[in-house]
């Protein structure tokens, strides 16, 4: 993950060192052949992240239109000259609002105006009927969808047009105002942005939650292959900590064995400051993935069973962590990119290993370290992406 940007402002530290004490405590070299909640992650204290410190749900829109005024009703616009395809989905919470249209009325008596905005062949539309009394002002914040379809398609970066119009009834016959396109740069949805204006960087990292996908297809059909290796060749409704790990390791012999997934780093892109990042449904198909992908791959199996997942960032580098039990008294650390290279012991006792690392430079205030905690970005709105 190495063109993960390592800008940092510092967060709120003492939540990642809390986790990194209440994990490691009582790590060990052998954990991987332990017993769940006897073994190396087990700690009877809560799970505890970075707080965030600075997020900005409501920053504006990048580019202004100038006014224009027909029969004393003056309507303008603001947009996003960059539509972020795997955050699309979250414009008008997570990102603040893609188009912002206001319309002044200067007439002496009401009217009553319909807004609309789209980006044509790739987004629904999104319409607005509202009533605008004698010399007020009304803005109308509207988020047109990016289509299924669209998202599918979008393997690279493309200019498109946003299509904006603002008419009112006129004696019930629509009389246009405004009537206007601009120009956007719709992103690849594989492009995700390590760095927002108006975002600290734990917020923005909760955003890769987007990208951790339960209900996508190719993840379910994993998780049905992956019973075949179970103990009691079923998966989901776990039990206890010890069911959870089975499971876990499970999924890792369907990825080797049925899926022949290997570790392949790939990182390009051509956006600036963000990562090409492919969704577990791309992975599993093309049986690779970089570290971030197939951590989102392990997190999107583990959504899907009913586990609380996270995503461990560190310089140049991602790994996973489990609660097993849903209790927050034991977890689990996985190097997914052993994957195809050694057995799910291995990856384990290494994920240990690794966290052990990080737990040092944590207690010496190095901020450069985060985790995402997928169940609190999803409680916030930070849901999938929506495609398929």
């Amino acid at each position: 993950m190495s063109s993960r940007s390592n800008r940092r402002q510092g967060y709120a530290g003492f939540g990642a060192l809390a986790l990194i004490l209440v994990v490691v405590a009582g790590c060990n070299s052998s954990g991987a052949t332990q017993p769940p909640g006897a073994g190396p992650l087990a700690s009877a204290a809560p799970i505890v992240v970075p707080k965030e410190s600075g997020a900005n749900s409501t920053i504006g829109p990048a580019a202004t239109v100038p006014p224009v005024t027909v029969d004393q009703i003056t309507a303008s616009y603001e947009y996003r000259d960059e539509l972020i395809t795997p955050l699309a989905h979250l414009y008008g919470t997570q990102l603040g609002d893609f188009v912002v249209i206001t319309v002044q009325n200067n007439n002496s008596s009401p009217i009553r105006i319909v807004a609309m905005s789209e980006v044509p062949n790739y987004t629904s539309q999104s319409k607005d009927t509202i009533d605008i009394a004698a010399g007020a002002t009304e803005e109308i914040d509207q988020n047109p969808r990016l289509t299924t379809a669209a998202i599918d398609g979008l393997n690279s970066a493309h200019q498109a047009d946003v299509h904006v119009t603002v008419s009112y009834l006129d004696n019930g016959q629509s009389r246009t105002v405004l009537d206007q396109t601009s120009t956007t740069l719709i992103s690849s949805r594989r492009d995700f942005p390590w760095e927002i204006d108006g975002f600290d960087e734990h917020a923005e990292h909760q955003l890769i939650a987007a990208m951790v996908t339960p209900s996508d297809p190719s993840v379910e059909e994993l998780i049905r292959k992956a019973a075949n290796y179970s103990s009691q060749h079923v998966m989901g409704d776990i039990t206890d900590a010890s069911d959870a790990l089975d499971q876990l390791g499970a999924i890792w012999q369907s990825e080797d064995k049925d899926y022949h997934l290997t570790y392949v780093s790939t990182t390009e892109t051509f956006a600036a400051k963000s990562q090409r990042i492919r969704l577990p449904g791309e992975v599993l198909p093309e049986a690779s993935g970089n570290c971030i992908e197939l951590s989102l791959l392990y997190a999107a199996v583990a959504e899907a069973l009913g586990l609380n997942a996270y995503i461990v960032l560190i310089p140049g580098h991602a790994y996973f962590l489990v609660d097993l039990d849903g209790q927050a008294t034991n977890y689990e650390v996985i190097e997914t990119t052993m994957i195809g290279r050694y057995a799910f012991a291995d990856a384990v006792t290494e994920g240990e290993s690794e966290f052990q690392t990080a737990a040092e430079h944590i207690k010496a205030g190095d901020t450069a370290y985060d985790i995402v905690d997928v169940a609190a970005a999803r409680a916030k709105g930070i849901t999938p992406i929506e495609w398929h």
